[in-house]
């Protein structure tokens, strides 16, 4: 499902095309293309493997028009984006809104609004939120429920596994150590999915990434989930912290501690995980 932002601006449609053309295309991660009379941007993230496209149309496509605010006049520009995505992703694409609206004046519109709005980032996370929690709602009466298919994690650990990611590369030239990639399981039985990192392979020192709940690792043949806070309490004092935000924290294991914590990982005695874990892909993974 395909879902809107409108621009629209007040008591005129006239504003420079060829400044906010080059303003976009001055932006990371956006190309043009042309479609015919109708000129596409897309933004397509590679970081948060996010895409979104700035549509400038040669007519209106707002349904029932009539019913908003005269005052404002459709620009017959919008962005637009599938329905199925998570919030740190969109809150990344109403940064660019933010400065659109804030650059030429514009205001916004989607059908969940009462009514156009100057830029009001909380109102748009919302109502996509909204949008989004109704469309799940209606999906599950659909024999079809494409949701079955989407594992579920908290907006929280999105935050934190996306806001790592954009900053990943930076630590790892700061540090000369490689980060861990994540590892997402999801419960056999639910849609719950947990974010874990795989230590079977420990022969270096690394960074270990924030939100993490659990630890895979194979010893003697056998594949072995334990919890990553039970691990942290034994390891800690091999770590280092090297990025916190207040929320969450970096960690970061040298080399010289490798041998010792994998001293402790195949000697000490873990609760394991007792569901059925199978790994997911982090995009077929929702914030609902």
């Amino acid at each position: 499902m395909i879902f809107r932002y409108y621009f629209l601006k007040e008591g005129s449609r006239v504003y420079d095309k060829s400044e906010l053309i080059t303003y976009l295309q001055a932006q990371p991660y956006v190309k043009f293309l042309d479609d015919g009379v109708i000129k596409k941007a897309i933004y397509h993230n590679t970081v948060l493997n996010f895409e979104a496209t700035f549509v400038f149309n040669n007519k209106s496509i707002i349904n029932r028009i009539e019913k908003l605010d005269p005052k404002y006049l459709d620009l017959n520009l919008y962005v637009e984006f599938n329905l199925l995505n998570n919030t740190f992703k969109v809150n990344r694409l109403i940064d660019i809104i933010q400065e659109i609206c804030q650059r030429f004046n514009f205001a916004v519109y989607n059908e969940f609004f009462e009514d156009v709005s100057p830029f009001d980032r909380s109102l748009m996370i919302n109502v996509f939120n909204v949008c989004k929690n109704a469309y799940k709602k209606k999906s599950e009466d659909d024999s079809n429920n494409e949701f079955t298919n989407y594992s579920k994690l908290s907006r929280d650990s999105f935050d934190q596994i996306y806001s790592f990611l954009e900053v990943k590369e930076s630590l790892e030239s700061s540090s000369d150590y490689k980060a861990l990639d994540y590892v997402f399981l999801r419960e056999r039985e639910t849609r719950n999915a947990y974010v874990a990192i795989n230590l079977t392979n420990l022969n270096e020192g690394c960074i270990i990434p924030p939100g993490v709940k659990l630890v895979q690792y194979v010893q003697d043949g056998e594949r072995i989930v334990i919890s990553y806070d039970e691990l942290l309490k034994k390891i800690s004092k091999f770590l280092t912290n090297i990025s916190s935000n207040g929320n969450y924290n970096i960690l970061l294991l040298q080399d010289k501690y490798v041998k010792k914590v994998k001293k402790v990982l195949t000697k000490s005695k873990f609760a394991r995980a007792v569901v059925e874990l199978n790994e997911v892909a982090l995009d077929n993974i929702l914030d609902l």
